[in-house]
């Protein structure tokens, strides 16, 4: 019993730091400002962690770490590969920001200052990178693509397109997310030989085949 509250005090600090990053940045999160929105004293946010230090990385791992695994889930949603890669490329620039890709945005922007975001960032650029070269690699399979550059550049291509239209949504007065994936799903369809305008399909209520099960990243490395 006494355990399970533990790991829930964990989880309710953890929540309540990320979102303070997504709100304030790392700047605006403190031991005090985590306190007050977990509710609890400052002296329990040091007592079920090592540091506030720990704390803070803890929470920016979390958030990359539910990123990707939402990513993820949306690619596996999708049995035909075209679906799938227009579905992927319209969650990864959003109609609305997460709060965990705004603390993504906040560590990438301190890791010359603070290296010990360095190895999540590149984690997480790793992950994204596989998740699309995944989703190509069982198209061109199947036969729905025809790359016209290497695999790899696509996939890292699709990916700064996605990072650097997201910088410019953290702007709530930016009003240009149709452009930005106009632009990226036109790339995509010059790179890969395909047609991808139109609404992002449904998500496949089916079990997963094994060409969705192949958009796994882990499984590419």
């Amino acid at each position: 019993m006494a355990a399970a509250k533990t790991a829930q005090r964990r989880r309710d600090l953890l929540e309540a730091t990320s979102r303070i990053i997504s709100e304030r940045g790392l700047s605006g999160v403190s031991v005090r400002a985590v306190a007050e929105r977990a509710q609890v004293s400052a002296g329990s946010v040091l007592y079920h962690f090592e540091s506030f230090d720990q704390l803070v990385e803890a929470a920016v791992r979390g958030a990359i770490r539910e990123f990707i695994d939402t990513r993820r889930a949306v690619a596996e949603g999708h049995r035909d590969p075209i679906d799938r890669l227009r579905a992927t490329i319209h969650a990864g620039i959003p109609e609305r920001i997460s709060d965990d890709l705004r603390v993504v945005y906040e560590a990438s922007a301190v890791v010359r200052e603070q290296p010990r975001f360095r190895l999540d960032i590149a984690l997480l650029l790793e992950r994204q990178v596989a998740l699309y070269t995944s989703i190509i690699d069982v198209g061109v399979a199947l036969g729905a693509f025809s790359p016209r550059m290497e695999v790899p550049a696509i996939a890292a291509n699709l990916v700064a397109l996605e990072d650097a239209y997201d910088l410019y949504l953290l702007d709530p007065d930016n009003w240009q997310r149709e452009t930005y994936l106009s632009n990226t799903l036109q790339f995509a369809e010059i790179a890969l030989g395909c047609r991808l305008s139109g609404e992002p399909p449904t998500a496949s209520t089916a079990a997963p085949t094994a060409s969705a099960a192949a958009t796994d990243p882990e499984e590419t490395e």
